[in-house]
């Protein structure tokens, strides 16, 4: 059976532009009128980190791990974990890199993040985002969902321009 999916759409409208000479009456430039119909933004909520690591039933002080990897997230959702990279979260959090490890093990685990590559990962984009919702839209598009094992895996058949937007 189909499923019928309704998605909003807002309307862009360009006005039309007419310049006339004023001494001869003729048209020296004009622009017509389009309407572009883009798809809105869903509704959301504002939520909390510590909510959310709650949530997945994480350790509460792994919430602070998981705020310093989003506030460093880029606008293509990626997160890069290398080492020196987890060694100054450790350093600002007062915590072992080992945590910082286990937490980022556990964040996986729990679908927050998606491995794209060796110390390299995807916040999922349908719980984080930072950018313009057209963007927001097409990481959604590019992740795949096993419902069997519950977890969220990069497609590999995404454009080319998506997979440059992500670093690949």
């Amino acid at each position: 059976m189909d499923e019928i999916i309704k998605v909003k759409v807002k309307k862009a409208r360009v006005s039309e532009i007419i310049v006339t000479d004023k001494e001869t009456g003729e048209i020296t430039s004009h622009t017509k009128s389009e309407v572009t119909a883009y798809e809105s933004e869903p509704p959301y909520i504002k939520m909390y980190i510590k909510d959310v690591v709650r949530l997945k039933d994480l350790p509460a002080g792994s919430s602070k791990v998981l705020f310093q990897l989003l506030s460093r997230m880029g606008y293509n959702n990626t997160i890069a974990t290398y080492k020196p990279f987890k060694k100054l979260i450790a350093s600002d959090l007062g915590l072992s890199l080992s945590y910082i490890e286990d937490c980022i093990s556990m964040f996986i685990k729990a679908g927050l993040l998606i491995r794209v590559d060796r110390g390299m990962y995807m916040a999922d984009p349908d719980l984080f985002a930072r950018g313009s919702w057209k963007d927001i839209k097409e990481l959604r598009l590019a992740i795949t969902y096993n419902q069997k094992t519950g977890i969220k895996k990069l497609k590999s058949n995404i454009s080319e321009e998506v997979q440059l937007k992500l670093g690949f």
